[in-house]
């Protein structure tokens, strides 16, 4: 887990960094922490990051500023905003920061917000077992196009790859999450997110993908396509 700490103030960064390094180690949790106190730093690096925490104020960018530059880079990124200025917190909010908090912060909350995080951050990846290979890899959830059967084989397709699984389709319609996961086949599990454009009875995903619609799935798939069309 690649993890910023950002803050022109050194006495507070240097806290939040100490603390969050006997949080991950005594949770047995592998990461690289990157801090430093010019938020230019971290523009110039040009780094993703799994969990940045960033002030708000500071000189040349503030942390709002910094934060949008984070979501382009990893837009599953978990923000946490630290600042001695709560003025700032409506204009955060259309970036969804995982939390906030006020200096000087408390250390119990800050733990049990790390306990959030690491919830979700898990939620957020699978782990799949290979079956050429016969190891594991962890796959965010946000990368998977579509899983389909393909002769006697189950491949996973993701935006950099294919990989065969060992796990069946009933098993990832279950284990992913139906907001926009949908089984439009018996043999095909598609990312409604990579939909570039549908028909009744057929859709295209990305890299032109074309993929039949089941006649008996058509009429759900198709209240479904505008439910969803209406969240975003």
């Amino acid at each position: 887990m690649k993890i910023l700490i950002c803050d022109d103030e050194i006495k507070y960064l240097e806290d939040l960094k100490r603390h969050i390094e006997v949080y991950m180690k005594s949770h047995f949790l592998p990461y690289k922490l990157f801090s430093t106190t010019s938020p230019m730093d971290v523009i110039n690096r040009n780094e993703p990051f799994d969990l940045a925490f960033l002030d708000i104020q500071m000189n040349y960018i503030n942390g709002i500023s910094l934060a949008k530059k984070l979501k382009e880079r990893n837009r599953r990124t978990v923000i946490f905003f630290v600042t001695s200025f709560p003025d700032y917190q409506d204009d955060a909010m259309d970036l969804r920061p995982f939390r906030f908090f006020e200096k000087p912060f408390q250390v119990d909350r800050l733990y049990t917000g790390l306990d959030r995080a690491m919830e979700y951050i898990d939620k957020s990846y699978v782990d799949v077992y290979m079956r050429d290979k016969e190891s594991q890899k962890r796959i965010a959830v946000d990368d998977i196009i579509y899983i389909c059967k393909d002769n006697k084989q189950y491949i996973m397709t993701t935006k950099t790859r294919k990989y065969a699984v060992k796990e069946d389709i009933d098993y990832w319609e279950e284990k992913l999450p139906s907001r926009f996961f949908y089984r439009v086949h018996k043999s095909f599990l598609i990312n409604i997110h990579y939909v570039d454009s549908y028909k009744y009875t057929e859709l295209f995903l990305l890299g032109n993908v074309r993929v039949a619609i089941a006649s008996r799935k058509q009429s759900a798939f198709h209240k479904y396509w505008f439910e969803y069309m209406g969240r975003y």
